[in-house]
C-alpha cells in the first residue's frame, strides 16, 4: 500500500487538555508499576511478605492504593479509545477515507511490536502497549457504533466484571478461608483431611509460604540481565498471555468503548460546561475516595488476606476515582489555570509512548542491570518515581522544542505512514 501522500498529526492540531489528560496518567501509573519493577512480585498484593513493612512504608501503600491504583490505567484505556475516533476522524477529514483501514491497522501492529520490545527486551512483563495494540484491531469495528450503543456495551461489561469480582470474593470468604481454618484445625489436632481440605491447605501455604519464591526472584533479577532474562520471560507468558483472554481484553474493552463515547460527547477537548467538570470531579473523587480508603481499611485489617485481594467494589472505585480526574483536569485546562504545569504535563503526553518506554529502561537499568532489585523499602521505591517524574517533566518540553515527535512517536508515525517526515523543528 503507497502511503505516499499521507503525512501524521502536527503538533498544532493536538488538543491540548488530552495531552494534559495523557501526561498526568503517564506518570501516575509509574506509582503503581514501580512496586512490581522493583520489589518481588507478591508484593505488589500482600507488602508485608518482603523487608521490612512498616510506619512510612504503610502510608505510601495505602496513598498509592487510594489516590492511583487502577484509576491511571482506566484512563489510560479511555484515551486510547478516544485516540482511535481521532485518528479515524482526522484521517477522513483530509481525503485519506479510502486508506483508513491499511494505516489503522499499521498504526495498531506498530504499537504492538514497541509492546514486544518493551517486554522482551527491556523486560516489562506488566506492560501494556501489546495490549492496546491488540484491543485496538478488534476497535476498529467500533468506530461507527452510535455513542448510546458504546455506553451500553461498556455498562453490561462493568456489570459483569464487578459481578465476577463479587463472585470471586464470596467464594474466598465464604468458602475458601473457612476451608482453610477448618483445615488447620484438623492438622492441629492430628486428623485426616479430605480432598477438598487438602486442596484449601495447599492453597494457604502457596499463600503465605513464598520464601522460596521470592529467593528464586530476587537471586535472578539481582544477578543481571541474562539471569532476569528466562524468570521474567515466565512472568511475561503467564501476565500476558494467560490472563490476556480471561480478564485483560474484557477489562480493556470495556474502559476504551467508554473512552469513545466520552470523546463523542466532548468530554476530552475540554469544551463542556464549568458545572459539568466540576460535578465530574466532585462526585468522581467523592465516591472513588470513599470506595478506595474502605479496600485498603479492610485489606490493611485483615491482614492483607486471601479475601482481600480481590473486592467487588474495584471496578466501581477505580472508574470513580477516573471520572474525578479527568473532571479536575478538563476544570484546569478550561479555566486556564497552571499554564506552567500544564505545558509541561502536555509535553509528557504528547510524549506518552516514548515516557512509557523510558520507564520500562530506567527501572530496566536501575533495578536490573545495578543490582538494586530488592534492595529497597516500599516508601524507598516512590524516590525513584519523583525521580523519573522529574527527569520527563524537563526533557520532554526541552525535547519537543527541538523535534515535533518524540523518538518513539516518530517511529511510530514513519510506520504508520510508510515514510519519515522531517522530525526536526
Amino acid at each position: 500500500m503507497s502511503t505516499e501522500n499521507f503525512v501524521p498529526t502536527a503538533p498544532s492540531q493536538r488538543i491540548e487538555s488530552i495531552d494534559v489528560l495523557r501526561g498526568w496518567v503517564v506518570l501516575g501509573i509509574l506509582t503503581i508499576n514501580i512496586v512490581f519493577f522493583g520489589l518481588p512480585y507478591v508484593v505488589g498484593g500482600n507488602p508485608t511478605l518482603f523487608g521490612t513493612f512498616e510506619g512510612v512504608d504503610v502510608f505510601a501503600f495505602i496513598c498509592s492504593q487510594v489516590v492511583f491504583e487502577g484509576a491511571q490505567r482506566t484512563i489510560f484505556s479511555m484515551l486510547f479509545g478516544a485516540g482511535v475516533l481521532l485518528f479515524i476522524e482526522r484521517l477522513t477529514a483530509d481525503e485519506r477515507h479510502t486508506r483508513i483501514g491499511g494505516l489503522y491497522y499499521r498504526r495498531m501492529i506498530g504499537l504492538m511490536l514497541f509492546g514486544l520490545i518493551d517486554m522482551y527486551l527491556l523486560l516489562w512483563f506488566g506492560d501494556i502497549i501489546f495490549l492496546y495494540g491488540f484491543v485496538g484491531l478488534f476497535l476498529y469495528f467500533l468506530r461507527n457504533v452510535s455513542t448510546k450503543t458504546l455506553l451500553t456495551l461498556s455498562g453490561i461489561l462493568l456489570v459483569i466484571s464487578t459481578l465476577m469480582f463479587g463472585g470471586i470474593q464470596a467464594l474466598k470468604v465464604f468458602m475458601i478461608e473457612p476451608g482453610i481454618e477448618r483445615a488447620l484445625e484438623k492438622v492441629e489436632r492430628g486428623e485426616g483431611l479430605d480432598r477438598l481440605e487438602t486442596e484449601y491447605l495447599e492453597m494457604y501455604n502457596e499463600f503465605v509460604d513464598v520464601e522460596d519464591q521470592i529467593v528464586q526472584e530476587v537471586e535472578a533479577k539481582q544477578q543481571g540481565y541474562l539471569s532476569a532474562y528466562p524468570y521474567i520471560v515466565d512472568m511475561i507468558n503467564l501476565a500476558q498471555w494467560v490472563a490476556l483472554p480471561m480478564y485483560s481484553f474484557w477489562d480493556v474493552v470495556l474502559m476504551m468503548m467508554m473512552g469513545m463515547a466520552l470523546y463523542r460527547l466532548r468530554v476530552f477537548d475540554a469544551s463542556r460546561t464549568v458545572r459539568t467538570y466540576l460535578t465530574m470531579a466532585l462526585v468522581g473523587f467523592g465516591i472513588g475516595v470513599s470506595i478506595n480508603i474502605y479496600e485498603v481499611y479492610t485489606t490493611v485489617s485483615q491482614n492483607y488476606s486471601i479475601s482481600s485481594q480481590v473486592q467487588w467494589t474495584y471496578h466501581l472505585g477505580r472508574l470513580a476515582m477516573a471520572i474525578g480526574y479527568i473532571g479536575a483536569i478538563m476544570l484546569i485546562c478550561k479555566v486556564g489555570v497552571l499554564p506552567s504545569v500544564r505545558s509541561s504535563l502536555a509535553a509528557v503526553g504528547r510524549m506518552a509512548l516514548t515516557n512509557y518506554l523510558v520507564q520500562s529502561i530506567l527501572a530496566l537499568v536501575y533495578f536490573i542491570l545495578l543490582g538494586y532489585f530488592g534492595q529497597l523499602r516500599y516508601h524507598e521505591l516512590y524516590y525513584v518515581v519523583f525521580g523519573i517524574w522529574v527527569l520527563q517533566l524537563v526533557y520532554s518540553p526541552w525535547w519537543l522544542k527541538r523535534f515535533r515527535y518524540g523518538p518513539a512517536e516518530y517511529l511510530w508515525r514513519r510506520w504508520t505512514y510508510g515514510r519519515g517526515v522531517s522530525n526536526r523543528l
